[in-house]
């Protein structure tokens, strides 16, 4: 039932943003911020930017980028292909469960594919690609298009994310399916090729 209100806009969400942030443990300024979000989102803004939500309120940009960041972080918003959904902050606001999905820790697959620990600005550009709206399963394809390529730089990966997001993704690197007996026939699966 919940979702027929959502899809149709039966809810005022403003409204319920400001009278229940307190209780989905959001603060004011987050709440603000949010609400914000919501307005610009709601306007046919698909990406949303600190320095655009700053025209808008008196946070500074790192209070900003810290709300946002904890946002997604968090299950407020979720990202789609670098495009934020407000479906789940909905259901919070609804008192509906969000389903918790496995959070990647992308810190250790960097540092897995790297071979080394990363330096505070690696770690820095990691979260500069989730404010840039892209969700962790993109960045560690990217990631991994990139371990392929063999190019491990924070440059070509940050190439890649622009790329999928202005042309849509596609892996140049798809990894290889395993061929099964199933794909031979019968002659091919049962010929001795010692006596031949």
């Amino acid at each position: 039932m919940n979702n027929i209100l959502i899809d149709y806009n039966c809810i005022d969400f403003h409204k319920l943003l400001f009278l229940k942030g307190k209780q989905i443990g959001l603060s004011d300024q987050e709440s603000y911020i949010l609400n914000i979000m919501l307005l610009l989102h709601e306007q046919g803004v698909s990406l949303l930017t600190p320095q655009m939500i700053a025209k808008y309120c008196t946070s500074d940009m790192k209070a900003i980028d810290q709300a946002m960041l904890k946002f997604v972080n968090e299950r407020y918003l979720d990202r789609h292909n670098g495009i934020l959904d407000f479906k789940p902050l909905y259901r919070r606001l609804l008192d509906e469960k969000v389903e918790e999905v496995n959070q990647v820790n992308l810190i250790e697959r960097f540092e897995d594919a790297f071979g080394r620990p990363l330096s505070q600005t690696e770690i820095e550009i990691i979260n500069s690609f989730k404010r840039d709206g892209y969700d962790d399963q993109m960045i560690v394809d990217a990631l991994l298009e990139a371990v392929r390529s063999n190019v491990l730089n924070f440059r070509y990966i940050e190439k890649i994310l622009s790329n999928w997001a202005r042309y849509g993704k596609k892996m140049r690197n798809k990894p290889i399916e395993n061929t099964t007996n199933e794909a031979f026939s019968d002659e091919v699966k049962n010929l001795e090729w010692w006596k031949v």
